[in-house]
């Protein structure tokens, strides 16, 4: 009983034809990178796709329009911007190391200290 090959490419009956003019040259030292070159101009060129650049956190922050605080005096206001700010960072997902950065850029007036 004949056993077939272990290994049948999946397109064996698609594959490149050799180019002719490679055939006659197999004894030429130059003949398998020739052939290989050959054929790797035969092959499709697949489209490289750039993969979507991450948005920065702080364009995510910002797109949520959060208050900025001037310093009031004010308990509620600054309790109100806290709390808004809080919700932001909790929907926008931003780790702990970065809250103060950011909250620190929507400072104004008396607060930017």
């Amino acid at each position: 009983m004949i056993k077939p090959p272990l290994h049948v490419p999946l397109n064996f009956g698609q594959m490149p034809p050799i180019p002719s003019k490679l055939g006659k040259n197999i004894g030429d030292p130059n003949y398998w990178p020739t052939l290989v070159a050959e054929l790797m101009k035969q092959i499709p060129q697949v489209p490289t796709e750039t993969p979507p650049q991450e948005e920065k956190l702080e364009d995510r922050v910002a797109r949520s329009n959060p208050k900025f605080y001037d310093g009031s005096y004010d308990p509620v206001v600054l309790e109100e911007w806290i709390r808004g700010m809080e919700k932001i960072f909790t929907v926008v997902e931003v780790p702990e190391e970065k809250k103060v950065n950011i909250r620190t850029y929507y400072l104004t007036g008396k607060a930017d200290i």
